[in-house]
């Protein structure tokens, strides 16, 4: 069926004129631009006839973008063009479409992809079906690429990307584990790092069988660099539940000078109960780097038995980081005695009145004292700062505080979810304790949320810039109705792109992103994500992140700054199209925060550590050129003083 449809849209689209080739970026610098806009237009509107009558065209250049421009649309029309497209003359035009059928088909057009993978094909196009085929292919499709022959290295990559992305929907086994730790042969980072990413996603149970062979990869590594290679090692040993594995994670945490890899080991420690795991949570709060004590201030406020309230009172008196010591105070809170919580509970108070800490401090100082085992102390703090506090992440803080104190179905419980869907509706409070309804039963969100409000708190809603509210409004709303979670549709097109900035950035245009620990200096792809690039390069001209923050740092994953609203849940009134290229999100990539396809605007984050699991999902518009040593030391709520540009980009 769908290859008749291909066929009556290629004659439909048969006076779409033809556009002459060339391989020069899609920025204006190059004498191909004008030809490149097409393609870029088009895919941006989701014109999958356009797109089809495009990889008919005579030249391969136009043929290979078109092809690409598919993993961005994803549309399951585009498969019989694809896989016609995998007997094209030419590699790039065969390696693009096997790339892009990942994202347009599904496991029953696997076979059709695998019989493209012979020994004759380009190695490269070999690796991008192998790739596509776990993408798509599911348990099936990963099965089908232990029977792979790996006849080059381009190969070995294909099978191993693929596995991974089967491992993201739960389709693997301990033959696809074996599979992939035997790969490993210690020459190659690249390679053995994507074998270890496969394991570092593998469910705990089919991990721990091969304990020892991880043990042995840690032995066969230098004791120093290798950074990206040992990270998913360390991961993959702290989800084994090993002893053995732990006493290694123990090692680096206390001996390691890099400290990424002290907070991956000290994360996989939390893991674990062993017991010496709260003694090293515990040490790692005085670590050198703020990474580290970040990574064990989450643990610490994990653990089930704390030290006695004295002993943590004197640690949050001697600390000199106010990001450790504000925690600390709050576990004071629940441990201390009487005399000490008091103390401890004046010292809060007026920290918090004083106002001089700023937003993030003063949420971590909220967060803190609603840890107070007095419920007079919550329910005094909650309804006046969720109400009059000007800072969105302050009245965050006071909701979700507010809702892990009360006890599950009181009355106290239930009045906070009431008041949060009335005026005047915030957005972000809306959401967040839609994401905790949508896990009560559907008695208690009937009680909560009546059909009366529904409307109101929708009216209130921006359809594009609240668009990740309403979808979890919806899915509430569905499961106290007994419904089916709605599937939403990506957002209408609202935002085309402008063609005439994009005609004055260039592949190599570049940006000075300014914090309080240094500049991180980042470049665009503007052949990859065109329309990103001239969102951010208009965004970066109105001076709209100057003053913003980094609102969200997760050691050894991302570091994401740029929301109006500081809370994460902010954008734009506009969206922009997901745009999907062949490179993948691996440390200093540049990527665009979304709440689903088609729904990015203004958020962006650095990653940290590669996180393949993000490879098509998100769309990457830049990376990092220097100052990822500065990206590394980023903490929740650096501000981003100013973000310049720096590159040869002309204003229009």
């Amino acid at each position: 069926m769908r290859s008749i449809l291909y066929g009556i849209l290629l004659l439909a689209a048969c006076g779409t004129p033809v556009v002459d080739g060339g391989s020069a970026p899609y920025g204006p610098g190059s004498s191909t631009a004008k030809t490149d806009w097409p393609i870029i237009d088009t895919q941006d509107h989701r014109d999958v006839r356009s797109l089809l009558a495009f990889m008919t065209d005579t030249s391969a250049n136009v043929r290979a973008r078109a092809s690409l421009a598919f993993a961005s649309v994803g549309d399951s029309d585009a498969v019989p063009a694809l896989l016609h497209a995998l007997n094209d003359p030419d590699p790039t035009v065969r390696a693009n479409a096997a790339f892009a059928f990942g994202f347009c088909g599904d496991s029953t057009d696997v076979h059709r992809l695998v019989e493209r993978y012979s020994p004759e094909e380009n190695a490269a196009v070999r690796g991008r079906i192998a790739e596509a085929v776990g993408r798509c292919g599911r348990r099936a499709g990963a099965d089908l690429l232990l029977r792979r022959t790996l006849l080059a290295r381009a190969d070995t990559l294909g099978v191993l990307r693929g596995l991974f992305f089967a491992t993201t929907t739960g389709s693997t086994d301990t033959s696809h584990v074996r599979y992939a730790l035997s790969l490993i042969t210690g020459h190659d980072a690249e390679l053995d790092a994507a074998a270890l990413q496969v394991c570092a996603r593998c469910a705990p149970a089919l991990l721990k069988p091969f304990t020892r062979k991880l043990l042995d990869v840690a032995m066969m590594m230098p004791d120093e660099g290798e950074v990206e290679m040992r990270l998913p090692l360390l991961n993959a040993l702290g989800r084994t539940g090993d002893k053995d594995a732990f006493i290694r994670l123990q090692e680096t945490l206390m001996n390691d000078p890099e400290p990424r890899l002290r907070a991956m080991a000290l994360k996989g420690i939390g893991r674990f109960e062993e017991p010496r795991r709260n003694e090293l949570v515990l040490n790692a709060l005085t670590d050198s780097s703020g990474m580290v004590r970040d990574q064990a201030v989450e643990e610490v406020l994990k653990l089930k038995e704390l030290p006695d309230g004295e002993t943590l009172w004197t640690m949050a008196q001697r600390h000199a980081d106010p990001r450790v010591k504000i925690p600390m105070y709050g576990l004071v809170l629940r441990t201390a005695d009487a005399d000490t919580r008091r103390t401890c509970r004046m010292l809060l108070k007026s920290m918090l009145e004083q106002g001089e800490a700023g937003p993030y401090l003063n949420a971590a100082l909220i967060r803190a004292r609603m840890r107070d085992p007095d419920g007079n102390v919550a329910a005094g703090l909650a309804e006046p700062l969720m109400k009059n506090t000007s800072a969105p992440v302050e009245r965050l803080a006071a909701f979700e505080s507010a809702f892990d104190v009360y006890p599950e179905r009181s009355t106290a419980r239930i009045e906070l979810l009431q008041q949060v869907f009335m005026p005047p509706y915030d957005p972000g409070l809306v959401a967040a304790a839609s994401e905790r309804l949508i896990n009560e039963e559907p008695g208690t969100i009937s009680v909560v949320l009546k059909d009366a409000m529904l409307a109101p708190v929708r009216n209130a809603l921006h359809p594009i810039r609240d668009l990740e509210t309403r979808q979890l409004l919806d899915a509430v709303v569905a499961r106290r109705d007994g419904m089916d979670t709605p599937v939403h549709a990506s957002p209408p097109f609202n935002h085309p792109i402008d063609s005439v900035r994009l005609a004055h950035i260039t592949t190599g245009t570049r940006y000075r992103i300014v914090t309080s620990h240094g500049s991180v200096v980042v470049e665009l792809e503007p052949e990859a994500a065109p329309g990103s690039c001239v969102a951010f390069d208009s965004l970066v001209s109105a001076g709209y992140y100057n003053g913003k923050f980094f609102h969200r740092v997760v050691p050894d994953f991302v570091a994401q700054g740029g929301c109006p609203r500081g809370d994460g849940y902010g954008g734009m009134p506009w969206s922009l199209r997901t745009e999907v290229g062949l490179q993948g999100f691996t440390t200093g990539a540049v990527g665009l925060a979304s709440a689903g396809k088609d729904t990015e605007s203004c958020q962006f984050f650095i990653m940290l550590a590669d996180a393949p699991h993000l490879d098509g999902r998100y769309t990457r518009f830049a990376h990092v050129v220097s100052g990822m040593d500065v990206a590394w030391k980023l903490r929740v709520g650096d501000g981003i003083q100013q973000v310049e540009r720096i590159g040869a980009v002309t204003a229009p």
